[in-house]
């Protein structure tokens, strides 16, 4: 199977990485991507930190969002004007 159209991102963590909601650990998990997987990329935003990296990428086919630490871009990937806020808490 191809690559997808830059920019896009392969799971480098061994166990795989969580797609979030939201660009947190806090936020709901909505999926998970196997190592090795590649993914399209939207775009990215500077949030969280984990492991001494505060970049989150946003999908390009799914409104969904993975931690930079676990993914290696390929290509170039805009920084977000904004994030969509979250909803109210409770």
């Amino acid at each position: 199977m191809p690559s997808p159209p830059q920019p896009f991102g392969t799971v480098v963590s061994s166990i795989g990485v969580n797609l979030r909601k939201y660009p947190s650990t806090d936020s709901t998990v909505i999926g998970n991507l196997n190592h090795g997987t590649e993914i399209g990329l939207r775009s990215k935003v500077h949030a969280q930190n984990i492991d001494g990296n505060s970049i989150w990428y946003l999908l390009r086919d799914k409104a969904a969002w993975v931690a930079a630490r676990h993914v290696d871009n390929t290509g170039d990937v805009g920084l977000s004007k904004d994030v969509e806020p979250a909803g109210p808490q409770g």
